[in-house]
C-alpha cells in the first residue's frame, strides 16, 4: 500500500514538473528512474484525474444551482414500493 501511494505522488510530482515548471519528459523520466514513454503513460493518467475532479468540482456546483432552483432528485424505487399494488 505504502508503494502505491508513494507512487501515485510521483506521478502526481511528475505531471507538476512537466506541466508547470516545463521540465522536459525525458529529464523527469532520468530523475524518476524510468523510460520516457513510460514517463509520458503517468502524465496522461495525472491529467486524465485532474480533467475528472475538475468535472466532479463543475457538476457538484451545477447539482447545487439546480437544487436552488426548485429541482431535487428523483424518489430511488424500492421493491416495497410495488407491494402495495398488489399482485
Amino acid at each position: 500500500m505504502i508503494d502505491h501511494l508513494h507512487r501515485a505522488k510521483e506521478k502526481k510530482m511528475a505531471y507538476v514538473l512537466y506541466m508547470d515548471f516545463r521540465y522536459t519528459k525525458s529529464s523527469i523520466a532520468a530523475l524518476m528512474k524510468i523510460s520516457p514513454p513510460q514517463m509520458g503513460q503517468w502524465i496522461k493518467e495525472v491529467h486524465y484525474e485532474v480533467q475528472i475532479h475538475k468535472l466532479n468540482s463543475e457538476l457538484v456546483q451545477i447539482k447545487q444551482e439546480l437544487m436552488s432552483l426548485g429541482y431535487a432528485p428523483q424518489k430511488v424505487l424500492n421493491a416495497e414500493d410495488f407491494d402495495k399494488f398488489g399482485n
